[in-house]
């Protein structure tokens, strides 16, 4: 079972807890929409503390990066298309051999703890 979304680029992290990250591309199928998963900064590491994503679409991409429009290089991470066509061809030199899924997602809030887990809640 798949419990964190991996982002091995350190803005890319930064990106998502300011909001201007809300899509990215994969080459796995691995998430389902409507499911959270925690921001993994590498492989490896603990998930952030800010919170988790919740994937809201899912899109198999299978045209070549050069024709991505201009809204979803901003929702990669605040990209134009050039710039985000240069990022993902340093990631994936051979995607266009391949397909890719794009996943659309939205920040979930950390839950909050009770601070005295053994009070009983108001009227329970």
């Amino acid at each position: 079972m798949v419990r964190a979304m991996i982002f091995s680029m350190a803005d890319h992290v930064e990106q998502i807890k300011n909001g201007t990250k809300t899509q990215t591309r994969r080459r796995s199928n691995y998430y389902l929409v409507g499911k959270s998963y925690s921001v993994q900064p590498g492989r490896r590491k603990a998930g952030i503390l800010e919170g988790r994503i919740r994937i809201i679409r899912k899109k198999v991409e299978t045209r070549g990066y050069d024709r991505i429009d201009p809204y979803d290089s901003e929702a990669e991470g605040g990209y134009n298309p050039v710039e985000f066509e240069e990022l993902y061809a340093r990631m994936y030199p051979d995607w266009q051999e391949r397909y890719a899924y794009t996943f659309r997602f939205e920040p979930r809030k950390k839950m909050k703890m009770r601070s005295d887990p053994g009070k009983p809640r108001k009227g329970g």
